[in-house]
């Protein structure tokens, strides 16, 4: 599973810190940040696809 995480997940979370900017998320609370990061993946796939 460690492997499989390293492979999909881990590149994306780098590429969004890296080139995104998102290395501090500017909202309050976890809700805000959940919703910062998925508006970030789904930028991010809209992008790579």
């Amino acid at each position: 599973m460690k492997g499989l995480r390293q492979g999909t997940v881990e590149p994306v979370f780098g590429s969004l810190t890296q080139y995104y900017g998102l290395n501090k998320i500017p909202v309050l609370g976890i809700e805000g940040a959940h919703k910062t990061m998925l508006m970030a993946a789904i930028a991010f796939n809209i992008k790579n696809t």
